[in-house]
């Protein structure tokens, strides 16, 4: 087995000692095809896919969080899988005798991520989500949610800061925080040092030259921090401009909010952005360090000085990725840990019935199916009247469309997911609302009630009805289903249309105004101040609607400036319930969220945190395997790499 040496620093040195010797130890072909024959990968799932730094269209950005549908899997062999249940029958049975007491430390954690779809390493210029879950289990935030789907928030590199006043924040360094033990930082402390370059890195926003470099994606956000003050070598002080209550969550816990060494910049200057092949063009302070990535693997091995003792369970976590259809067949080989998304969920219950004793788990898809309705100023267009879109609303029978879209696998969402906990309005909330009670027949009169006092009769007016091209590539017919259901409960003319997902966003944003059918946004947190003042707020730079409501810019206004969590949460509330009842124009409406079925392997006992939506690849860390079952893999070990010269490669 090859892992990193773990001892004393070493010296530092340029670009060719360390890092070049490690990532000329690349896998050959024949070495890659012998390594995943140990861990059972089949050759037919070792297709390459190459990297790209191109930027990603705003609908390949929304394709990454979609799983993919897929054909069932073949009936499994009788005599095979009764061969598979006896062994894992007998595994699980040794487990239920002498049952682990705790994380026990080992093994490695194997699990599919879409790896090629990468854009960099350096952590400040990445924004692709499979980039990101990459790096949370290489770098450290100074605080990080609790939970993803809570947005409590707790110690990372550094403890939660004090707060003198409502504009300033006191960080402490964690006691041992450290960069990983070798080049280009050398294990050395982090300090309040770093944490002032990071910050300033991220608002001067300029490449190796000096010169501007809009790759800094998160420049605005950082530039909320009005001045940042080492006090010591533990200590520093953050101010803002005015009193910010999303500050924290949105900056420093975000989840893009890395860390690194200022030796990184140096030594990696702008290969760092401009070479996504190489994954040792990272330098962080967590728990595992890249081992191998050939484009379509990466393997991490846990850190010689990781320094927390509460994680970092398993000596290693390979992501694969290739054909998503080979996933049914790695899982049964004992090769993948999980089998959840991007399967479709028609596969993996075709795959729990097979395994029948493996444990089974949800997830929550991120990106809501949404419904654009802006409110136009033309007094001629049907978006004119507010009450005719809040007909439209309502008319949209959300428990057919869960059914049609994702086969019955979801949940209605209010103006926040049903998976934000804390912060979205319950379920039995919400069914006392128009357009998510169980009486359809209250809300269809509802509808004519609103349209009655538009003066709309039927045929009165075209609407204009838009659906994403990737949307309706995705659920073919979905738009024809919407028009219909809207058509049949109001009476109104519905002219159906596709467009690209990236024009469409174009034109409601340069003023035109259609409904528009499609995925929304992945909230960033789970806070909602943020993205409500950009979208909701009658000023707000993504508000793409001819309506105003001071009522609802004072709520929001009171969220930027209620720093305790709870209330925050209670006028969150209110902001949802004014826009339920109808008394503000709601624009943007949040349909319905789609559940991931799942489940996973007997020996893999996951972080519950590891469910949650989008952002929490990171409790892989949290996670351990239990290696003693008969059930897991004999064999699975990290790869050991080898010069590729040895081969002639």
């Amino acid at each position: 087995m090859s892992t990193r040496d773990s001892g004393g620093p070493r010296a530092a040195s340029s670009r060719g000692g360390y890092w070049t010797r490690t990532r000329r130890r690349r896998l050959s072909r024949r070495s890659l095809l012998r390594a995943s024959a140990r861990a059972g990968v089949g050759a037919a799932g070792l297709a390459l896919v190459g990297c790209s730094d191109d930027e990603p269209a705003p609908q390949e950005l929304q394709q990454q969080t979609m799983p993919q549908q897929d054909e069932p899997p073949e009936p499994p062999d009788p005599q095979q899988q009764s061969s598979q249940q006896q062994s894992q029958a007998t595994g699980q049975q040794a487990a239920q005798a002498e049952p682990p007491s705790g994380p026990l430390p080992g093994g490695v954690i194997r699990v599919w991520l879409a790896t090629e779809q990468h854009d960099r390493w350096d952590p400040h210029r990445s924004r692709f989500r499979h980039t990101r879950a990459a790096h949370s289990l290489m770098y450290n935030r100074l605080i990080r949610p609790s939970s993803a789907s809570t947005g409590e928030l707790e110690a990372d590199l550094c403890g939660l800061p004090e707060m003198p006043d409502q504009n300033t924040y006191v960080f402490t360094v964690e006691p041992g925080a450290v960069f990983w033990d070798h080049e280009p930082a050398n294990g050395r402390a982090f300090t309040a040092e770093d944490i002032r370059w990071n910050i300033e890195r991220q608002q001067a926003a300029v490449d190796a030259n000096g010169l501007p470099d809009p790759h800094f994606f998160r420049r605005d956000a950082y530039n909320r921090t009005n001045s940042a003050e080492a006090t010591s070598n533990e200590s520093i002080s953050l101010t803002t401009a005015q009193p910010d209550a999303g500050y924290l969550a949105s900056v420093h816990a975000s989840p893009f909010a890395w860390m690194t060494s200022r030796e990184a910049a140096e030594q990696f200057g702008d290969a760092w952005r401009d070479d996504p092949s190489d994954a040792f063009l990272n330098s962080g302070t967590g728990p595992y360090t890249p081992l191998l990535y050939n484009g379509f693997e990466l393997t991490l091995a846990r850190s010689g000085n990781w320094w927390r003792g509460d994680s970092s369970w398993a000596e290693g976590i390979t992501f694969t990725s290739g054909d998503a259809n080979n996933i049914v067949s790695l899982y049964g080989a004992a090769a993948f840990d999980r089998a959840d998304y991007p399967l479709s969920n028609e596969t993996v219950e075709a795959l729990r019935e097979q395994y029948p004793d493996h444990p089974t788990h949800e997830l929550p898809l991120a990106s809501a199916v949404e419904l654009l309705a802006p409110l136009s100023a033309d007094p001629d267009s049907p978006l004119a009247d507010p009450r005719l879109l809040r007909a439209v609303g309502v008319a949209i029978d959300r428990s057919q469309l869960i059914e049609r879209l994702y086969r019955g696998h979801g949940r209605a969402s209010g103006p926040l997911p049903w998976y934000l906990d804390g912060w979205s309005l319950s379920q039995q909330q919400l069914a006392t609302f128009p357009g998510y009670r169980a009486d359809r027949d209250a809300d269809l009169a509802e509808v004519t009630q609103l349209l009655s006092a538009a003066g709309a009769t039927a045929g009165w007016s075209v609407l204009p009805l838009v659906v994403a091209d990737l949307f309706e590539g995705f659920f073919p017919g979905s738009g024809e289903s919407l028009r219909s259901m809207i058509a049949d409960a109001t009476g109104l003319q519905v002219e159906l249309e596709n467009r690209p997902f990236a024009e469409a966003i174009d034109q409601l944003r340069e003023g035109e105004r259609f409904c528009f059918l499609g995925w929304g946004a992945v909230p960033h947190g789970a806070d909602p101040t943020d993205d409500w003042r950009r979208t909701l707020y009658s000023s707000g730079s993504g508000h793409w609607s001819d309506d105003a409501s001071a009522e609802l810019d004072a709520l929001i206004d009171d969220m930027s400036t209620t720093f305790d969590l709870a209330a925050r949460q209670q006028v969150g509330r209110q902001v949802q319930e004014l826009l339920l009842s109808g008394e503000v124009h709601q624009w943007r409406i949040p349909l319905l969220n789609g559940i991931q079925l799942g489940l996973h392997q007997p020996w893999l006992h996951p972080d519950p945190r590891l469910f949650d939506y989008a952002w929490s690849t990171d409790h892989l860390s949290t996670s351990w395997l239990d290696t003693s079952l008969d059930t897991y893999p004999v064999g699975r070990e990290l790869p050991a790499p080898e010069d590729e010269s040895e081969e002639g490669g």
